[in-house]
């Protein structure tokens, strides 16, 4: 048992690491398989066969993705649906009391701390994935960022740096949600199957069931819930 355990921990980092080099998943169900099956024949342990998952993903030649494609694929339309998703969160209030939109140097600072955030994201992924720190306080920064924007808005217009009426930002910022997330559930219809983990020998090994594909649909249109959520509290406020 402790062995079966053991071993898919290292198969698990192996995924991870192969992930993080952008394998294709037919390539990485191959290895994965290969691997078992050299396993299933000595009797030997993952760790002891091929040494740390790290240093052997690194060993091998696999087919993957052009380097940071992901970040043209994913991670822009992400940045921008977040920053759309930011002004609308921060029209919606002005909007529902009617009120100007009025902003101030130190509450875009922080509005921008998660999107700057995000956009050094390739330099420091690494970091993120493998130590829980590095995640935890980066979520804790953009938590805190947008908590602390509200307290920086300024309270009549003579404070303000800016004095905008709301509407266009919060039809702009809701057009931009609706249309990345549309987007997004196009391209999750129409993904390529290289992109799942499937082994020669059992088929998918990663679950592409009712659920997962509910819970993909959910993440593509998650900005657009949250900002109905979001109007749905300023109105019951204003």
């Amino acid at each position: 048992m402790m062995q079966q355990t053991s071993d898919k921990q290292w198969f698990d980092q192996l995924v991870m690491e192969l992930r993080l080099r952008q394998v294709h998943g037919s390539a990485i169900g191959d290895t994965i398989a290969s691997a078992k099956e050299l396993l299933n024949d000595t009797g030997q342990q993952a760790e002891e066969a091929f040494g740390s998952a790290r240093d052997y993903a690194a060993a091998l030649e696999l087919p993957s993705a052009p380097k940071h494609e992901w970040v043209r694929k994913a991670l822009w339309p992400a940045l921008l649906g977040l920053l759309a998703f930011l002004l609308f969160n921060q029209a919606v209030v002005s909007w529902t009391r009617q009120e100007l939109l009025l902003v101030s140097p130190a509450q875009l600072i922080l509005l921008a701390t998660p999107v700057v955030l995000i956009a050094f994201l390739p330099f420091y992924l690494d970091a993120v994935i493998r130590r829980i720190w590095v995640c935890v306080g980066i979520t804790a920064i953009c938590m805190l960022s947008g908590l602390f924007s509200a307290f920086a808005t300024p309270t009549n217009r003579a404070e303000a740096w800016l004095a905008l009426d709301p509407l266009p930002w919060l039809i702009g910022g809701a057009l931009v949600m609706v249309v990345l997330s549309l987007r997004n559930t196009v391209r999750s219809f129409h993904s390529e199957d290289d992109d799942d983990i499937t082994s020669p020998l059992s088929g998918p090994t990663e679950s592409t069931g009712a659920g997962a594909r509910a819970m993909v649909q959910v993440t593509n249109w998650l900005f657009p819930i949250l900002a109905l959520a979001m109007l749905g509290l300023a109105l019951a406020f204003r």
